[in-house]
C-alpha cells in the first residue's frame, strides 16, 4: 500500500503546476488523513503479528503501469479542463482509500496469541527382539489381564431340575400261565402314563426317578377267547444323557430299574393275584427345545418285567411323547 502511494506523489508534481493553491491544500490535507489512518493501523496493539515475509527478489517486485500523460495542452481553457478531470479521479481513489481504511476498534481482528506447544512426550524405547536368535520368543505365555478374564464372565445358569410328564401307546407281547400246564397268554393293547424327576449335570447327564401306570386287557388263554383288567405300577431310578445337534434339537437316551407291582386277573380261571417283580426300561427318544425350560419329545421304550406268581415274563413296546420344564 505504502509503494502506491509513493508512486502516486510524482504523479501529483506532474499537475501540481496547473493547480491551483487551495486545490493543493485540499488535496494535501487528504493525503495526510490517508497517512495519519496507516499509521493507526500499523500501530494498533490488536492486529496480530504479521508471519514472517519471504523477501522479494529484485526481479520478482510487481510491476506497476501508470496511466499514460495526458497529451500537451493547446490552450488554457482545455488545460483547466483535463487537470479538474485528472484531480476528480485521483480524489474519488483517495476517497475510496480512505473507505478501505475504515477501522475501528470493534471490528478489528482481535489478537489471539496461539497456545504454547507442549514439548513432546519422550517414548519409552521398546526392546529389540530378534526372532531367529532369540529361542525364547517361542517359548513364551501370555496371558489377558485379571479384568478380562474368562472367569469373571458369567454365563446365565441352565435349569438344573426337571420334571417330566409323558403318555404313550402300550403294546404288551405275549406271555404265559401257568395252570396246569404252560397255557399260551395273550393281552390287548392298552396305555401307559406317568411321571419323573430328572436331576440335570453340566454334561448333559442326569439322573432321577419316576413313577408310571400301565394298564391293559387279558383277549385270549390257550386260543379261547379272555377277559380280564390287567394293570402294572412300575418304579425306580433312572440315568439318562442328552445329546445336543443344535440349541432346538437333542438325542435323549435313557435306561431305568426298579419294581413292578403286577395284577393279573383271568376270568374263565377265576384268577386275580397281585405280586411283585423286577422291572426294567431302555429308551430313545427326540427331543425338541422350545426355550431352556421348556421342552417335549417323542419316544420310543422297551421295558419288561420278571415273573410274577403265575404269569411267566413278559416285556413291552412303548410309543408316546412327553413334555417337561426345568427350574
Amino acid at each position: 500500500m505504502k509503494l502506491s502511494i509513493i508512486y502516486l506523489v510524482p504523479l501529483l508534481f506532474i499537475f501540481a503546476f496547473s493547480l491551483s493553491a487551495t486545490d493543493l491544500d485540499h488535496l494535501e490535507n487528504r493525503i495526510d488523513q490517508m497517512l495519519e489512518r496507516l499509521n493507526k493501523v500499523e500501530n494498533s496493539k490488536t492486529t496480530p503479528p504479521s508471519p514472517p515475509v519471504t523477501p522479494i527478489m529484485k526481479e520478482e517486485l510487481p510491476s506497476v503501469d501508470f496511466p499514460p500523460l495526458p497529451p500537451p495542452i493547446t490552450n488554457r481553457s482545455s488545460e483547466e479542463t483535463e487537470t479538474s478531470k485528472t484531480f476528480n479521479r485521483l480524489e474519488s481513489r483517495i476517497d475510496e482509500l480512505l473507505q478501505r481504511l475504515e477501522l475501528t476498534q470493534n471490528t478489528a481482528p482481535a489478537y489471539q496469541p496461539s497456545p504454547e506447544l507442549q514439548p513432546e512426550q519422550s517414548l519409552e524405547e521398546l526392546p529389540t527382539v530378534d526372532l531367529e536368535t532369540d529361542p525364547s520368543v517361542y517359548s513364551r505365555t501370555y496371558s489377558l489381564p485379571e479384568d478380562s478374564s474368562p472367569q469373571d464372565i458369567k454365563v446365565p445358569s441352565l435349569p438344573k431340575n426337571r420334571f417330566n410328564f409323558y403318555i404313550g401307546l402300550s403294546i404288551p407281547n405275549d406271555s404265559t400261565f401257568s395252570e396246569s400246564g404252560n397255557h399260551n397268554l395273550e393281552f390287548g393293547n392298552g396305555f401307559e402314563i406317568g411321571i419323573e424327576y430328572n436331576r440335570m449335570f453340566e454334561d448333559e447327564s442326569y439322573i432321577g426317578a419316576f413313577i408310571e401306570g400301565k394298564f391293559f386287557d387279558t383277549e385270549s388263554l390257550a386260543g379261547n377267547t379272555e377277559k380280564g383288567d390287567n394293570r402294572l405300577v412300575n418304579l425306580g431310578f433312572t440315568l439318562g444323557q442328552d445329546w445336543s445337534f443344535s440349541e432346538l434339537l437333542a438325542l435323549k437316551t435313557q435306561a431305568s430299574i426298579g419294581t413292578s407291582i403286577t395284577h393279573y386277573e383271568i376270568e374263565s380261571e377265576n384268577y386275580s393275584q397281585s405280586d411283585l417283580a423286577f422291572h426294567y426300561s431302555f429308551l430313545i427318544g427326540l427331543e425338541f427345545r422350545w426355550n431352556e425350560f421348556w421342552q417335549s419329545s417323542v419316544y420310543y421304550e422297551l421295558d419288561g418285567r420278571s415273573a410274577a406268581d403265575r404269569i411267566d415274563y413278559q416285556s413291552f413296546h412303548q410309543i408316546g411323547i412327553e413334555t417337561g420344564i426345568g427350574f
